[in-house]
């Protein structure tokens, strides 16, 4: 060790003499900064530099350049750092770190820009978009000769602004590049044109978002619409609908227009393997085809991908200069759905904790929040971000900065900062959860702070202050907890002046209203003018009434769906509170949202968190910490009843056992025994004698055998005791185990015994012959502890939930002396299991996990069915019967769960279709698996599977059906397409034993895409990938006839549906159209309309339920609605409907009124009004769905609505509000608390919606 490397002969930072590494540059530099006690803002105007700059040079980010020289010197000064010698030994450690660090920086181009836009000089390395760029810039051509710009529209995430700077920049010649920001003449002006440069404006919904004066932005899209350069720009899809409101812009969108959709798997697989090839970088076999599965085409994959790219591809030059990027480095990054959120979650997590409080008032100030559109990013100045009184604060701020610049997630120039990618606001969950919380409340922050600067940037006129209810509504939210710590420096002074105001305004009202009552002459004139005040009093006070419940309700509805995914029984009770406040969109589908999802009965075991359950047919018991034991009673299916009775434990038990009849109730604890109650009448236990010979070790697992005569409890001491109920004794003692055993479970039969424990096995013993109990073959729990065991009802499965492993593994034990592994371990938990359960017909497997999810697998696929998710982690699950599911988790509360829930798991990664029979009671998903399968839904909370899959035979050749299907009305019949061409008729009269009807039925060229029924059922309507649409009567399903082939759509044929009548029919073009003939008779059917003017494919189609109205939507993310009146001329109604920022794949009117439902690849269900179609009215906007949805259907009677898509569930929701409302307080238990109302429904006095 060098002498001036001990501790204490270190030179001092301010001689800058021992500097090595730019770690310790940094770390000198930072000494000095504490010690001058200043802040970074204030040293940033002393020196001249940026103040993100100098917080980098702070934090080792990077290192001063050398052209900043003079600069960094003042920065020295500024840190008492006398200039001589020891700025000059700064200088010269700068100067050799700079040039070390050069030499030794590893040569791996990364090419790849994570969040980032691609910029003009990234050219080279911009890669899946060489076609729409050549479209582009032809179309930009043709705009230019019509003296219009061209709008480039997508959703967020779907690479505009690359697009636009790095593909259709660099081939334009002369170009000026802006974004409007708040003040767009600004930027305008700053600069200048002459009529050959392209003018590309990205970003253009800042126009509408960050611009608060109406004024500036008409005269900004003035200039913009008569520049007489080439004028481009990018528009985000989901402010279309703004765009719309300025009529030359709307004729814009209508006329020169080109949508960015998502891209192909090819370009996808472009954008990963070009880059790679330029950079020289070798990517590892397979890893391609896992980063095209994971992105998948939904919108906003795009940027993620990116990220996740950039990021595997630093884990692997931190490896080597010349590295392979593999599928580990995926891994560790998180994957493409992860990899942005865990970055995010470790630069916040390696922030002190005061800081994180500060993260999050910066993120909120970087996001903007409007009505009615998504939230998006904001440019912020550090004046806003810093205009505060705390010095400690602003370095807060400025620490906090650098830690997200550096992990690339915001972007900092001198004077702004920003966030990179609107893809950070959904990726990230933690900001996701800011973003949701006081919703209302950031809206109402937004106006304020558009409202306060645009009073300083017009130098502080009276005018421009609040008054009336926007000054009420601002000092409303600013009192609330959290709200004034958000607030700025000019905005609390704008608050501060507009109450002075406000306060000399009243002042001056009274003064008025004194000399007007000196005024006696005017009596009778003041009493009339009084009273016409009171009235307009009273309207205005009415109407802020009203809009304060409509926010209250909004607010309480979006806490009711940030709960829905950790208690969804606690979630509907505020779903449904919010809804009675007021009948708002978001309430509503809050409401109905609920519907969707399973939904537990919650029933309160008293004072003391619940510690452990057990549970028979008709009897369930929790224990909890104080020891007390609650019992419910369950009969004939009913909801369970609590039983009042005086039973109670010396202590908190440890385990918890109930008799399969329900007779006998066993508890066991830490040292203190096993005690025994009989509970034949719950409300009367009778206590019997204690055990003996469980005093001397933990009681941790106890388990009856099925007649009730055994009981088996597993010790800490690592052994397993047993004692015969009837006549206890000294019990026997299993030993073998090496740990504590923390779980046992007998076979049905009562033969074999198993124990799992801390020595990572589970043992069995041939228990048939209880005094002499015979050790069979252990079983292997690899290196993880056993928390539970069960055995299926037949004997024949044994499972173990694991520890570490976060699995359950599965054994056959149909013969317990050759136990066999079944399969692979169940995975999915991400943490330890705690207890496991069989339902009583064996064929699911729940799994209770301190993940604080309920995992159920189907053990016929041992694939996961679903989860159920808790607030807490759960401790045990137990079913009652085949259809109720208890669990217990760490918040004390029992959870009755009507499983599977309106949640069909139909077996397929994909659903393409879904339709009803005439009932409502029957419904067939159409599989991207090849398959067609039939469920009876006459309970939507308790679907059922009713045979078994439809598919092809081997007389189809290789061909599979294609997921395109249709059921008949009368249930008789189920058709669907194949791959070839072909369609197939399946008998399921009897539908556990379905047969086809016929052989497969040549109808086109192509792939089926969409099949429909005439309303008789005697037709059918199929369409193709080869651009036609057939029609074919089915009247004898076994011998189906060709009637005629319908043309037009000049490329794939989508969306078919038949009105009302069957006397049209409409089709949807990949062309862009969509179609309407009529097919009153069948085999003469004439064309009778072309509807054009779509912006992208046509997907969807669907008539209204009286026929006079007829909905497209498609590709650009919108739907038109025509008015029938005419078939051979609709007539648009309206404007377009919008809202989902994904393509359309699915329409459905419901049948009994003229309700609109919309699927979206977003995961999300519209629900809209049209019985007044020129007002239409958002319902609701359902988001229950996890998966991209790609059909969607209602049941005949206009209640259910089914919905599928990726994933391959079928999502079943209730529509009608007021059934929801029965149905839930119903089903949900214990009315919330007047605690959790305080917690969630602040303000307002406790009112349980469904009573007390």
């Amino acid at each position: 060790m060098r002498p001036d490397r001990h501790p204490g002969s270190r030179a001092s930072p301010r001689e800058g003499n021992d500097i090595e590494t730019p770690e310790e540059f940094a770390r000198a530099l930072n000494t000095l900064r504490r010690a001058s006690d200043k802040s970074y803002r204030r040293l940033a105007d002393e020196c001249g530099l940026g103040f993100n700059t100098i917080a980098g040079y702070c934090s080792g980010r990077h290192l001063p350049q050398l052209a900043v020289r003079a600069e960094f010197s003042a920065l020295l000064t500024a840190l008492d750092v006398p200039p001589g010698d020891a700025q000059k030994a700064w200088l010269d450690a700068l100067r050799e770190l700079s040039l070390r660090t050069g030499r030794n920086t590893a040569r791996v181009w990364n090419p790849y820009r994570g969040l980032e836009a691609f910029q003009p000089g990234d050219a080279d390395a911009f890669f899946g978009r060489k076609a729409l760029t050549a479209q582009l810039l032809d179309r930009l051509g043709v705009c230019h000769a019509r003296g219009m710009p061209l709008a480039v529209v997508g959703p967020s995430g779907s690479g505009k602004s690359s697009l636009l700077r790095a593909g259709l920049l660099p081939l334009v010649g002369p170009s000026m590049l802006l974004t409007p920001g708040a003040q767009p003449m600004r930027q305008w002006a700053a600069h200048t044109t002459s009529a050959d440069t392209v003018v590309l404006v990205d970003q253009f919904e800042e126009v509408f978002t960050l611009c608060p004066d109406e004024g500036e932005r008409t005269a900004f899209l003035d200039a913009l619409l008569e520049c007489r350069s080439p004028v481009v720009f990018g528009l985000r899809a989901d402010f279309y609908g703004r765009a719309l409101q300025y009529p030359r812009l709307a004729s814009v969108l209508e006329q020169g227009q080109v949508p960015v959709g998502p891209m192909t798997e090819a370009q996808l697989r472009e954008v990963i393997v070009e880059p790679a090839r330029l950079a020289g970088l070798v990517l590892e076999d397979g890893l391609v085809d896992l980063l095209l599965a994971d992105a998948g085409r939904e919108p906003g994959a795009l940027p993620l991908l990116s990220y996740t790219l950039a990021t595997i591809t630093e884990l692997a030059a931190r490896e080597s200069s010349r590295p392979t990027v593999g599928v580990r480095h995926y891994r560790a990054s998180g994957g493409v759905r992860g990899a942005v959120g865990q970055a995010a979650e470790v630069a916040f997590r390696s922030l002190p904790s005061h800081q994180r409080a500060v993260c999050r008032r910066l993120f909120l100030r970087l996001v903007h929040t409007d009505d009615g559109t998504a939230d998006i990013r904001r440019r912020v100045t550090f004046d806003e971000l810093l205009d505060t009184p705390s010095a400690d604060y602003a370095d807060d701020v400025a620490e906090a900065l650098d830690v997200f610049v550096t992990h690339r997630l915001l972007t900092a120039g001198e004077q702004t900062v920003e966030i990179v990618h609107e893809a950070l606001l959904m990726a990230w969950p933690r900001l996701n959860g800011w973003l949701a919380d006081n919703r209302e409340g950031r809206r109402v922050h937004g106006r304020l702070r558009a409202a306060a600067r645009q009073w300083r940037d017009e130098q502080y006129p009276a005018e421009g202050l609040y008054q009336g209810r926007l000054l009420a509504t601002a000092l409303e939210w600013a009192a609330e907890p959290g709200s004034n710590e958000a607030v700025n420096a000019l905005e609390h002074a704008f608050l501060a002046a507009s109450s002075k105001a406000a306060t000399a305004r009243e002042a001056a009202a009274r003064r008025r209203v004194r000399h007007r009552h000196q005024l006696i002459g005017l009596l009778i004139a003041l009493v009339l003018v009084a009273a016409a005040a009171g009235v307009y009093a009273r309207q205005v006070s009415d109407s802020a009434h009203r809009e304060a419940r409509m926010a209250l309700s909004r607010q309480i509805a979006e806490k009711a769906d940030r709960l829905r995914d950790k208690d969804p029984g606690l979630s509907a009770q505020l779903a449904l509170a919010a809804y009675t406040v007021s009948a708002t969109p978001e309430a509503r589908a809050s409401l109905l949202d609920s519907s969707a999802r399973p939904v537990a009965r919650r029933l309160r075991a008293g004072a003391g968190a619940g510690v452990v359950m057990a549970g028979a047919r008709s009897l369930t018991a929790v224990a909890t910490s104080t020891g007390r034991v609650r019992l419910w009673r369950t009969l004939d299916g009913r909801a369970p009843a609590a039983v009042e009775s005086d039973l109670a434990l010396a202590g908190a038990p440890r385990a918890l056992a109930l008799s399969s009849d329900g007779v006998l109730l066993a508890a066991g604890g830490r040292a203190d025994g096993v005690s025994l109650w009989r509970v034949a009448d719950p409300a009367h236990p009778v206590r019997l004698p204690p055990l003996p010979g469980a005093a001397d070790t933990d009681v941790l697992g106890l388990a009856f055998r099925a007649d009730g005569r055994l009981l088996a409890a597993g010790g800490g001491d690592g052994t397993v005791r047993l004692w015969r109920v009837a006549k206890p004794a000294a019990p026997i003692l299993l030993t073998g185990p090496r740990a504590a055993v923390k779980a046992v479970a007998f076979s049905p039969d009562g033969r074999t015994l198993a124990a799992g424990g801390d020595d990572a096995t589970v043992r069995l013993w041939d228990v048939s012959v209880p005094k002499d109990p015979r050790p069979l073959p252990a079983l292997t729990a690899g290196r993880s502890r056993v928390y539970a065991v069960a055995i299926s009802p037949d004997g024949h499965t044994l499972a173990a939930g694991t520890a570490a492993e976060h699995s359950v593994r599965t054994w056959d034990i149909s013969v317990p002396q050759r136990p066999k592994v079944l399969g692979e371990p169940l995975t999915g938990p991400a943490s330890w299991i705690n207890a496991v359960a069989f339902s009583p017909d064996g064929r699911t497997l729940a799994a209770g996990s301190s993940d604080t999810m309920v995992w159920q697998w189907d053990l016929r696929t041992r694939q996961p069915m679903g989860t159920l998710p808790q607030p807490a982690p759960v401790s045990a699950v137990s079913y009652a019967d085949d259809n109720t599911l208890n669990t217990l988790s760490g918040d004390g509360i029992l959870r009755a769960w009507n499983v599977p829930g309106p949640l069909i798991a139909t077996g397929a990664s994909q659903v393409f279709s879904v339709s009803f029979d005439a009932t409502g009671g029957r419904l067939l998903a159409g599989g991207g698996d090849g398959s067609l399968r039939l469920f009876d839904v006459r309970n939507p909370r308790r679907p059922a599977g009713t045979g078994p899959p439809l598919s092809n035979g081997p007389d189809a050749g290789s061909a599979a059906l294609a997921g395109a299907s249709v059921l008949a009305g009368d249930a008789r019949t189920a058709l669907g397409g194949a791959t070839d061409g072909t369609i197939r008729l399946f008998d399921i009269t009897h539908p556990s034993r379905p047969s086809p009807a016929g052989p497969p039925v040549p109808v086109a060229e192509a792939t089926i895409e969409a099949m429909a029924l005439s309303p008789d059922g005697s037709t059918a309507a199929v369409s193709s990938d080869d651009g036609t649409v057939h029609l074919l009567d089915i009247s004898v399903p076994a011998r189906p006839l060709a009637l005629a082939t319908l043309t037009g759509p000049a490329g794939i044929a989508f969306g078919v549906r038949f009105s009302p009548d069957g006397k049209l029919l409409a089709a949807a073009g990949e062309d862009g159209a969509g179609y309407v003939w009529d097919v009153h008779d069948p085999r003469r059917p004439r064309l009778l309309t072309t509807v054009r003017g779509f912006s992208g494919s046509v997907y969807a189609t669907s008539f209204s339920p009286d026929g006079k109205l007829l909905a497209f939507g498609g590709a650009d993310y919108s739907v038109r609605i025509l008015d029938l009146s005419h078939p051979e001329d609709p007539a648009a109604i309206g404007t377009p409907l919008i809202g989902p920022v994904g393509e359309i794949y699915e329409l459905a009117f419901a049948p009994d009124d003229n309700r609109l439902a919309i699927s979206s690849i977003d995961h999300t269900v519209w629900l809209w009004d049209l019985r007044r179609p020129r007002h239409p009215g958002l319902l609701a906007t359902l988001k229950a769905s996890e998966d991209g949805l790609l059909t969607v259907a209602f049941a005949p009677d206009g209640r259910t609505l089914a919905a599928a898509g990726r994933g391959g569930g079928v999502r079943l929701w209730n529509t009608d509000p007021r059934a929801v409302t029965r149905w839930l307080c119903g089903a949900v238990g214990d009315p919330i608390t007047p605690a959790e109302w305080k917690q969630f429904v602040p303000g307002l006095a406790y009112a349980p919606p469904c009573g007390r």
